[in-house]
């Protein structure tokens, strides 16, 4: 999984930030799906059953691209994204229930009225990147098909420094890596602070950012956009803490921080659209 980019100009931190969206290159598959390949940065192969939350999402854009793009499932009827994975898009397909990123046990065709990109999200800046996508019918739970917690709504939230933190997706392996990966993968790193994040980043990183270490490479990439950040709470279990959204512009694998959308500055807007909370 590499990171999205983000070249440091001077003055106003002015920066070119790149989603990590990828492109894909299309071959007509008996079964209607396109074939892709590739992998997350310096990871491992995700086990069967192991992250029954996450979510796959095969993009179409107005250009007659496909992109791709994580997600997770965080009910039987919501998926949590990127917003700059679904802004001018015409058509996009959720992928659950497996490791395999060609071989999903159940799809769907989300309608383009059903996706919710925050009101104040800005691509420019990535400021505000979060998405909710609403299932046109109810997802049947499974081993392989679960939702993941979100932290708890009205309750104090620590801002998670110095956290072991899991993060998985099909993106690409590494820089010069063309394609994403057909196994789904995961990296398990630290969180920082956000001024550790904003030495990096500048002003670019916001209180409504949360950043992981990378050191040695491993780390997000593109095909991994809107894919999960999570950690072991000590009362509710594995929670979703963040949804990947941007990194250096220099590459996946330099390692630079990777920088993800804060859940739990959007708790209250999650629960606003989706009806979704931890109580």
């Amino acid at each position: 999984m590499c990171k999205l980019q983000t070249l440091f100009v001077i003055g106003l931190f002015l920066y070119s930030v790149r989603a990590y969206p990828l492109d894909l290159t299309a071959t007509d598959l008996p079964n209607g799906q396109l074939q892709i390949s590739g992998r997350i940065s310096g990871g491992d192969l995700a086990a069967e059953n192991q992250f029954p939350y996450q979510v796959g999402l095969n993009i179409e854009t107005t250009q007659g691209k496909f992109t791709w793009c994580g997600g997770s499932l965080i009910s039987n009827q919501w998926v949590l994204t990127a917003a700059h994975c679904v802004e001018s898009i015409t058509g996009v397909i959720v992928y659950l229930g497996s490791v395999n990123r060609l071989q999903p046990k159940q799809t769907y065709r989300v309608a383009l009225n059903d996706i919710h990109i925050h009101e104040h999200f800005k691509m420019a800046s990535l400021i505000n990147d979060i998405a909710l996508l609403r299932l046109p019918s109810k997802v049947s739970y499974s081993d392989s098909i679960h939702p993941i917690k979100l932290p708890r709504i009205f309750a104090f939230h620590p801002e998670y420094e110095y956290r072991e933190a899991i993060t998985s997706g099909w993106g690409r392996e590494n820089d010069v890596s063309a394609n994403i990966a057909s196994h789904l993968k995961y990296v398990i790193r630290y969180t920082l602070t956000n001024a550790e994040c904003q030495f990096v980043y500048g002003n670019s990183v916001r209180s409504s950012n949360i950043c992981i270490d990378t050191t040695g490479g491993q780390s997000t990439c593109s095909g991994d956009s809107g894919g999960p950040l999570v950690i072991n709470d000590d009362f509710d279990g594995p929670i979703q803490i963040g949804l990947t959204s941007f990194g250096k512009s220099s590459g996946c694998t330099k390692g630079y921080p990777a920088v993800f959308t804060r859940l739990t500055s959007y708790l209250e807007w999650i629960y606003l659209i989706s009806g979704v909370a931890n109580f």
